[in-house]
């Protein structure tokens, strides 16, 4: 449960810096708050109030019993998947505040939705295999397989971006390509997230309070048999 506690304080951290960056962009005179739709209006409001029970969670989850550790790891999967978008809200700001934006969003978009399919895709491969043997060493197999496909598509990325002549703009793609590895990071990471809550919610010898084995007493039947004849 520590364990648990010290990554949701991480990406707590790491998500308030990069909505931080976007917010104060946001409000900056080259966007303005203002001049912004009501649709990034409730993106914005969506991340106050899931700041809030952030900080709530961390506040008041500290006893080790079996609800709090329930609580913390739905958190961590919660949270993992808001912090994977974060700083997507930071790029999208930056290309607005530079007037790239229609240049930017499809590629920014295209990441997205590859990454969420290629999460899809390793969590159902993941779920197929619990049952099976030695099921670590496929997994650290399907990890290794993972990232060839994200290369693939952060090559191709780097491809696109140097055919369209974005390459003025360095800190945007140097940004992009960051943003863009811990995003998929995240996204495989969560997949283990995802098990443990299952797990935890679904059996109760992984809660930290799990309830004491029953002791079975064997029997020899030879050895009553052989006393009763004597």
């Amino acid at each position: 449960m520590s364990g648990m506690r010290f990554y949701l304080m991480g990406i707590f951290l790491y998500s308030g810096f990069t909505v931080g960056v976007s917010f104060a962009i946001a409000n900056a005179n080259t966007v303005g708050w203002d001049t912004l739709s009501k649709g990034w209006h409730v993106i914005y409001y969506i991340e106050a109030v899931l700041f809030a029970l952030h900080f709530l969670i961390l506040l008041l989850c500290w006893a080790n019993n079996s609800f709090n550790q329930k609580i913390l790891i739905f958190g961590v999967v919660l949270f993992t998947y808001k912090t994977a978008l974060d700083p997507y809200t930071t790029m999208f700001m930056l290309t607005k505040d530079r007037g790239v934006y229609n240049l930017y969003a499809p590629f920014i978009f295209l990441i997205i939705m590859f990454g969420l399919v290629l999460h899809i895709l390793v969590l159902t491969k993941w779920i197929r295999g619990l049952k099976e043997e030695d099921n670590s060493k496929k997994i650290r197999k399907s990890k290794a397989r993972i990232w060839i496909p994200a290369l693939f598509v952060l090559v191709t990325l780097t491809t696109v971006i140097v055919r369209n002549g974005l390459l003025g703009n360095l800190e945007l793609i140097s940004g992009l390509f960051i943003f863009t590895f811990i995003y998929i990071a995240l996204l495989i990471g969560v997949c283990e997230f995802i098990i443990a809550a299952y797990c935890i919610f679904r059996f109760p010898s992984f809660s930290v309070n799990a309830p004491p084995e029953k002791k079975i007493q064997y029997v020899n039947k030879k050895k009553k048999r052989k006393k009763k004849k004597r």
